[in-house]
């Protein structure tokens, strides 16, 4: 409804488009989809804006009902969806995994979850196939929209539009300049406001256009959603060399750009015909495309769970066959969740007991998980027991390696080796440490090789340095001293999730698991080798298997890597091994 007028069938269809987005995007196969969420936002603004300032102009508006219906809208499903993903979680996830779902699970049922994917996550592209719950940032969003933007129309009351356009203006010239993070302008109300607002402003005062007008935006509008990304061009980024790709593009269009196409076509679309159109007949009348903008939350909340589950437990990529599956059960799932919960739930004394016991039950839950951090059980092959190991063991392990950011000490009867680089080069310092080198050295570690100390270079034996040999300053090539060289760290990776084999604990062939490495792997490895002319680590070849996979356990039954690419202890010790007689010459 808009207004209490009538039903904007159309609108509908518009949440269709927008919901298919978003789960193709998802899916790894919609670069510009995930701008249908532009479109939800400018949707909600349209429908929720001008009925709180028109109640509020009337003297009619409850805050804390209007409130309490958009908690009821929102928290049965997310409570649901949480408490479903917990228990597959507690499963099969392995504990750093689970600890980081028991908290998505609590931020998601107290509308925070944007807040701590600014925090933990920031990069929204490169984080969102794995994460459960990552998705309810969006519900975050909407819902500090609505305890936000009530109380301040209630503040200024008389002069509410017009503080509706300063602070549209304001949240859109925040988004534009260059004063926050990319993950803050993703996730923050501050910076989405505009795009909620705006579409409000449009509704208190629509005006009507052409239906020439109106099918030119939605066809733009589909154009961007769907086609933006590759219409418009893109350009290949360097090689990643944790992830092993350069499959990240970035559209030569800014992505702030292709969010204001979008959020103008969502408005023009928005605005009323001047007469009735096959537009909205269509609408009116479909049997898939309306429903599904109808049914668009339940099928937000369930895809995501459904493709990160599936990806945590049995592949990275989502082939045709698998898609279609999931896509289908997402929908039978909605289907179920909408007409038996979102459209026969009422406000009434006894739905308010059970949600309010639901969602202490549900985060009880999460919270307890997230206090054991995550280990639920002992796990022998991270050497983990339940009630003893430190949940963060791992993590320590691998940034142990920042007290080492430190000068050299006097003591010229020891090899100097400094290592440069991210988590990775930390990885390979550990190596180091569990080698037959660690009684026989000084070890330094600094992070950016741009800021290193030159002290430090000038007494440096030998430099092992995380990146490509041309990143390397010409001042740290001038500083090396007589004797001293640069060698390259290679890349490595033993799958993209622990959990594909962990789900196998209780097959006899459990250990003997190993993982076939993407090409890009290769790629960037054979590239890092040939720059560094032979001085270069190359860890990838010396773990490749003669079936051209690589091991997941080493012979005592550990996982070589906590997360398939950082090392576990025994991980290290692994690769000193590896490079016994190669390196400790």
């Amino acid at each position: 409804m808009v207004g209490g007028d009538f039903y904007r069938y159309d609108l509908d269809l518009l949440k269709g488009l927008a919901i298919i987005a978003v789960v193709l995007y998802h899916a790894g196969w919609c670069k510009s989809g995930y701008l249908g969420v532009d479109l939800f936002l400018v949707l909600n603004g349209y429908l929720v804006v001008p009925q709180v300032m028109r109640q509020i102009d009337e003297g009619r508006f409850r805050y804390w009902t209007f409130i309490e219906k958009k908690i009821f809208r929102l928290l049965p499903l997310v409570l649901i969806v949480s408490v479903l993903s917990l228990a597959i979680g507690y499963w099969g996830m392995l504990p750093n995994d689970l600890r980081f779902l028991s908290e998505e699970a609590v931020a998601a049922s107290t509308f925070m979850n944007n807040v701590l994917q600014a925090i933990t996550t920031q990069n929204y592209w490169a984080a969102i196939y794995q994460k459960v719950l990552m998705h309810t940032w969006f519900l975050g969003v909407l819902f500090q929209f609505y305890v936000v933007f009530p109380l301040l129309m209630l503040v200024v009351k008389r002069r509410m539009k017009m503080t509706l356009i300063v602070l549209t203006f304001l949240s859109l010239l925040l988004y534009l300049l260059p004063v926050d993070s990319i993950g803050n302008k993703y996730y923050l109300l501050s910076y989405r406001f505009f795009e909620i607002a705006i579409g409000g402003l449009v509704a208190i005062r629509a005006p009507r256009v052409s239906t020439s007008m109106k099918y030119f935006s939605v066809v733009g509008l589909f154009l961007m959603i769907f086609f933006g990304a590759f219409t418009i061009g893109e350009r290949a980024m360097p090689y990643n060399l944790v992830g092993g790709t350069n499959t990240i593009r970035e559209s030569f269009l800014p992505r702030e750009v292709m969010v204001i196409l979008t959020v103008s076509f969502a408005l023009m679309s928005c605005f009323q015909s001047h007469t009735d159109n096959r537009l909205t007949a269509f609408a009116r009348k479909s049997k898939i495309l309306a429903p599904i903008g109808r049914m668009s939350l339940s099928i937000f909340l369930w895809h995501q769970p459904l493709f990160a589950f599936y990806r945590y437990f049995f592949a990275d990529e989502l082939s045709p066959s698998i898609l279609a599956c999931l896509i289908g059960l997402a929908l039978l799932l909605s289907v179920f969740t909408y007409y038996i919960i979102e459209r026969r739930i009422t406000i009434n004394i006894t739905s308010r007991v059970c949600l309010v016991f639901s969602f202490l039950i549900v985060n009880a839950f999460a919270l307890w998980i997230y206090q054991k951090g995550g280990i639920v059980r002992d796990i022998p092959e991270l050497g983990i027991r339940e009630g003893e190991t430190d949940p963060m063991i791992f993590e320590y392990y691998t940034d142990r390696i920042y007290q080492y950011d430190r000068e050299f000490s006097q003591d010229n009867s020891k090899k100097k080796i400094l290592v440069i680089g991210n988590s990775f080069a930390r990885d390979f310092a550990n190596i180091l440490l569990e080698s037959p080198l660690r009684d026989s050295i000084q070890l330094s570690y600094h992070y950016g090789i741009e800021d290193c100390p030159l002290s430090r270079i000038r007494q440096s034996d030998r430099i092992y340095f995380f990146g490509w040999k041309h990143e390397v300053p010409e001042v740290v090539w001038k500083n090396l001293r007589a004797g001293s060289e640069i060698w390259g760290i290679g890349t490595k990776n033993h799958g993209t999730s622990n959990g594909i084999f962990y789900k196998n604990r209780h097959r006899p062939d459990y250990y003997a698991q190993k993982t076939t490495l993407r090409k890009d792997f290769f790629s960037v490895n054979r590239l890092l080798n040939e720059e560094w002319h032979g001085n270069f680590i190359d860890l990838l070849s010396l773990s490749l298997q003669s079936d051209s996979t690589v091991l997941v356990f080493t012979s005592e039954h550990k996982f070589i890597t906590y997360d398939g690419k950082h090392l576990t202890p025994i991980g290290a010790r692994y690769y000193a091994r590896l490079l016994s007689g190669y390196i400790w010459q």
